[in-house]
């Protein structure tokens, strides 16, 4: 069985039901087996620096405040590209979707991890449904829509040729046929960006694991 080493961010700006979400996720799959060739070693951090990366595959950063994340001074910004760009994954959920983007909410400058990504501030909390593209079907494993949580998370486009790898399928956020996961290359890393919340109730540990495994290159 292969490891996945996971770090989770918990420190200044995250809101701790995400934050509690994930890592009740990463124990669900690891107690279920859900992806049964992986194994989730996981720990969470306040602060996200070279040294606190230095031992993981994947940084998550969960939902929250995308101003305080890209504002405040726990998130070495500089610390996460370098290890991106060196192979390793990002995932950001929500805020942490909004702050790795180029443009967030149209005139506020993001860590430019998915350089050619730009978002939609959205004003909605409640249940969304998102369809799987082709470009996503390694996410959904033979699942084409997923009902998630949604939280005011952004709606994603590109500038460039990217493929969403899943969309919102209706307009209850007021942005249907934007991105609501996108998956892009930095460097020789991976990150990936969702909107929507899998690690809120309801939970889907399953999509959650698959996510990770995509953006850590495994598959």
């Amino acid at each position: 069985m292969e490891t996945v080493k996971v770090l989770v961010y918990n420190g200044d700006g995250t809101l701790s039901k995400s934050v509690e979400g994930v890592l009740e996720c990463l124990n669900t799959i690891n107690h279920q087996n859900l992806t049964p060739y992986y194994y989730y070693d996981y720990s969470t951090t306040n602060v996200v620096s070279t040294s606190k990366l230095s031992d993981c595959d994947v940084l998550i950063v969960p939902g929250g405040d995308a101003s305080t994340y890209l504002r405040g001074r726990s998130i070495d910004a500089a610390a996460i590209k370098q290890f991106v760009s060196g192979g390793k994954g990002y995932m950001g959920i929500c805020a942490g979707a909004y702050a790795a983007t180029n443009q967030f909410d149209r005139y506020r400058s993001g860590w430019g991890l998915a350089s050619t990504i730009n978002t939609n501030n959205v004003i909605y909390q409640g249940m969304v449904p998102v369809n799987i593209s082709s470009n996503g079907d390694i996410l959904g494993n033979g699942t084409s829509m997923f009902n998630l949580h949604h939280q005011n998370g952004p709606a994603m486009y590109s500038t460039s040729s990217d493929i969403p790898m899943a969309t919102y399928a209706n307009n209850q956020t007021g942005y249907q046929g934007y991105a609501a996961i996108f998956g892009v290359n930095y460097g020789s890393g991976r990150v990936l960006l969702s909107g929507p919340h899998p690690e809120m109730d309801p939970q889907n540990p399953r999509l959650l694991a698959r996510m990770i495994l995509w953006t850590a290159k495994k598959i």
